[in-house]
């Protein structure tokens, strides 16, 4: 399917929910940014099965204990099994199975005055050259305005989701970067603007504090949230699609989420706002530059408190090594207090001149089955 076709469908998926939608239960995935990191982890505590939805909820997962007068502790741990099959182009296949630390994650919030608190987030991740500083900021709080400065994940992109497997649009648009935030909250919108010297540079080019972005949230209507991001540079963002480039382009993204009673509906759209030149990022080799494009379109149902059912159907066009279509069924579990048992299975099919993987093989299909056990404190 060609990027109109591709667009004309999420198109569709976005408006058709959303016109037959009427109530509103906010989700971490449109908190306001002012919020400090204690409020998030109220907010967490308060869900249903899983622990997060978002990237944003992730870091400020755990119950938070008092250590100090002004400082909270919180934590999670989550431990990853996943076995694959993955068959290549010619009938070969291969799998693979393996039992990780996948996250060992401490946090400290420190509060200075009701309008300055700062948080701190540990992390270990097995693989990882070892624990690091996955955050570290100061929020300010002067309502309706609000600031963060220091280490962040910038707010391109929300990244909803229900499943142990990170969505294409969180592979392709998280950005950590040490940047300044300014915001304005509101009842029915939040809009948030950030700069920040980013990693990737044009070839000739000083390094600067030149790279920017902005990010809108609207909630119109009880059961509703709708969004839209920007960021200067694409090539900033974690996925590292370059270091170096002849010519600067753009990300954007758009979301809408939707909650009602135990039903739940998410789509995200992330990508690359024009082609990039084939001297920066040319994947299949056709001379004509890679406009990668992803989307992520998730329901969910908890027929009953501790127990959450999902589906996820996601793309991506012209973003090599990732599947060029996934979809799969998740299923989560909170029998036991602050902790949760999440199954699920992901097929992917990948596009014949995007599906090379890191040994330069070009995949054809991959069966992905993955358990985690999240233990929050």
């Amino acid at each position: 399917m060609n990027k109109p076709g591709i667009l004309s469908l999420l198109a569709v998926l976005l408006l058709t929910p959303l016109l037959v939608l009427v109530q509103y239960s906010v989700t971490g995935a449109v908190e306001n940014d002012s919020q400090n990191l204690e409020q998030r982890m109220k907010v967490l505590e308060e869900t249903q099965t899983e622990l997060y939805h978002t990237l944003a909820e992730k870091k400020a997962a755990g119950l938070s204990s008092k250590i100090a007068d002004r400082i909270t502790l919180s934590g999670l741990l989550e431990i990853e099994l996943d076995a694959d099959n993955i068959k290549f182009d010619g009938g070969d296949s291969t799998s693979s199975s393996d039992l990780v630390l996948a996250t060992a994650q401490l946090g400290f919030g420190i509060m200075f005055t009701e309008e300055v608190r700062s948080n701190i987030i540990l992390l270990y991740e097995e693989g990882s050259d070892g624990i690091e500083v996955d955050e570290a900021a100061i929020d300010i709080d002067y309502a309706p305005l609000f600031g963060r400065i220091g280490r962040i994940y910038i707010p391109f992109g929300v990244f909803n989701s229900h499943f142990i497997n990170s969505p294409m649009t969180q592979e392709l648009g998280e950005t950590r970067e040490t940047a300044m935030l300014i915001g304005y909250g509101h009842d029915l919108f939040s809009v948030s603007a950030y700069l920040f010297n980013g990693d990737a540079q044009k070839v000739g080019e000083e390094s600067q504090l030149r790279d920017f972005g902005a990010s809108l949230v609207l909630t119109p209507t009880e059961g509703l949230a709708l969004g839209c991001s920007y960021l200067s540079d694409l090539a900033d963002s974690d996925a590292e699609l370059l270091s170096e480039y002849q010519n600067r382009v753009a990300g954007w993204s758009a979301f809408a989420t939707y909650s009602r009673d135990a039903f739940g509906v998410s789509i995200e759209v992330l990508g690359a706002t024009k082609v990039f030149s084939d001297a920066d990022l040319d994947a299949d080799g056709n001379g004509q530059g890679d406009q990668p494009l992803v989307w992520n379109l998730e329901l969910s149902w908890a027929p009953q408190e501790n127990l959450e059912l999902a589906v996820r159907f996601e793309g991506s066009e012209e973003f090599a090594g990732f599947p060029e279509r996934q979809y799969g069924i998740g299923l989560s579990w909170g029998y036991w207090e602050s902790t949760t048992l999440s199954l699920e299975y992901l097929r992917g099919e990948y596009d014949s001149n995007f599906g090379r993987n890191e040994d330069d093989n070009l995949m054809e299909t991959r069966d992905l089955v993955s358990a985690l056990l999240a233990f929050e404190f």
